[in-house]
């Protein structure tokens, strides 16, 4: 799956915890594998019963000790399909927005239904600078709401599609030093997405904006690194 991206021009990765265990792979996997970097972070959708100091201070140590760990997430906020209830959620994603302030690191966002209150803890928390809104799908007047706060939007493949045109029409007018390409790649049946398809994602977004695809693939290259604090030179 690395080499075909690579293949397609695509240098850079980050993969990304949904809980403790699955964010020890991902930092194992980025220490196995050159350009390839880990988030560590728990997921609403994964919180079962809750989400203890002690884990916390797992992840705490996971990311301290290991510099492939250079963000904390995926956290946030579902009201579409998390079965923990919001209070849960609300605890979690503070605990971890902290976090990522103790450790200087960005954050990953994951909200779905739930923009309101992530912007209130982010707010709260004064932690807009450096968090990156994950999978970006809605409209211009959310995206401007997401940029007021400081924070990065990252799209994936949903951007390439016509019948999208409140997302493709936010796209199109979000600056480029904003924005951050993805595939949001994870096992579902039927499922074919995998980084590789960045390219397919980071066409679309030329298209939209009416410039070079290499403009693209360079800026949003450099807001990677930038925000996740790598060194260039693969």
């Amino acid at each position: 799956m690395l080499h075909r991206a690579r293949q397609a021009g695509v240098a850079y990765f980050l993969t990304v915890g949904v809980d403790l265990a699955s964010s020890e792979q991902a930092v194992l996997l980025a220490q196995q594998h050159a350009g390839l970097y880990a988030a560590v972070g728990w997921h609403p959708l994964y919180l079962g019963s809750g989400f203890s100091m002690n884990e916390q201070n797992h992840l705490y140590e996971l990311a301290r000790q290991h510099p492939e760990a250079v963000a904390v997430g995926e956290t946030g906020i579902d009201l579409a399909e998390a079965q923990a209830p919001l209070e849960l959620q609300q605890q979690a994603f503070h605990l971890q927005v902290q976090l990522a302030q103790q450790l200087g690191l960005p954050l990953i966002l994951h909200q779905q239904k739930a923009e309101s209150y992530c912007q209130d803890i982010l707010k709260a928390a004064g932690a807009g600078q450096g968090v990156i809104v994950h999978y970006f799908v809605s409209d211009l007047a959310s995206a401007c709401r997401w940029l007021e706060l400081g924070c990065t939007l990252s799209v994936g493949k949903p951007v390439t599609r016509p019948e999208n045109i409140a997302l493709r029409k936010a796209v199109a007018a979000i600056p480029l030093e904003r924005l951050l390409l993805e595939t949001d790649t994870y096992p579902l049946p039927g499922r074919t997405t995998e980084p590789a398809d960045v390219r397919q994602v980071a066409e679309a977004v030329a298209a939209l904006k009416d410039i070079p695809l290499e403009t693209v693939a360079e800026q949003t290259t450099a807001n990677f690194c930038r925000l996740l604090r790598i060194e260039r030179g693969l």
